[in-house]
């Protein structure tokens, strides 16, 4: 069941290029929540300066490190820039864990192959710590716009993860968008030894691409979906998104689910794009 809480802020970093390392005390009120879940977080420990929280998705395992709740953001609106002088001390309201995020049932023994694009980086990583703890080797590839965005990836690859880059101008890793590098990944790849499930979060456009190149694969994706959302608990209605009652069936029915409670995560076959 969720919590609403007011946690302190333990910690507060700079990584760079305006992304923050926010480090919330739970106090042993929040104990368990699995990678893929998210927080709906008050950016100002001020009442009500903005009304709305924000969504974020929980950066860290559940427990590493104990007690504590992680968020990993980018400063791009009036929102983030207000959370992101939050100091250590200050106590910020936060309604956690929610959503259903990439539960063990979704998943079985293929390997994983995480598409990362920007921010979508700070869902994946907690599945990436995950499956390495349990001694699997998960893969990512990890696509931004310019060589001062790879600190959206930086925690990740630096636990050891094995980590592919593209970015749009060619300034680290591989020129061009990460969605051709999944393509050709799972061209040169995906028959023989390797067996890929593949789970994606990014930009609508290139989740979009990857449930497209993974269904003439015949790759498995599960996406986590990105959405405004007012309250966080499916009561607004205002993050649905379109799918298919039956997904293989050309112009089945559509059913539209709220990505705050039946999402995050969702199997890319039922997606209506």
């Amino acid at each position: 069941m969720p919590a609403d809480l007011a946690l302190r802020v333990e910690a507060h970093e700079d990584r760079g290029a305006s992304h923050f390392l926010l480090t919330l005390a739970t106090e042993g009120a929040i104990e368990a929540w699995e990678p893929g879940q998210f927080v709906m977080l008050s950016v100002s420990p001020r009442d009500g300066d903005p009304l709305l929280r924000r969504p974020f998705s929980i950066f860290n395992a559940a427990n590493d490190p104990p007690g504590a709740l992680q968020i990993f953001y980018k400063v791009y609106g009036r929102g983030t820039t207000l959370l992101s002088s939050a100091r250590p001390g200050d106590r910020l309201r936060c309604l956690a864990p929610l959503g259903n995020g990439f539960a063990p049932r979704r998943l079985s023994q293929e390997r994983l192959l995480l598409v990362a694009g920007g921010i979508g980086s700070a869902s994946l990583h907690p599945l990436a710590l995950r499956e390495k703890a349990a001694g699997r080797a998960p893969q990512v590839l990890y696509g931004c716009r310019t060589a001062a965005d790879l600190a959206g990836i930086e925690p990740t690859r630096r636990n050891g993860i094995e980590t592919m880059v593209s970015t749009d101008d060619g300034t680290s890793g591989r020129r061009g968008l990460v969605t051709g590098m999944l393509d050709e990944l799972l061209a040169t790849r995906g028959e023989g030894k390797d067996s890929w499930i593949v789970c994606a979060c990014g930009p609508t456009p290139m989740m979009q691409a990857t449930a497209q190149i993974c269904a003439r694969r015949g790759t498995p994706c599960y996406l986590s979906l990105e959405s405004t959302m007012a309250c966080g608990f499916g009561v607004c209605v205002g993050c649905v998104v379109g799918t298919r009652q039956e997904p293989r069936i050309p112009g089945a029915p559509l059913r539209y689910r709220r990505i705050c409670v039946e999402g995050p995560v969702f199997d890319a076959a039922e997606i209506s794009w």
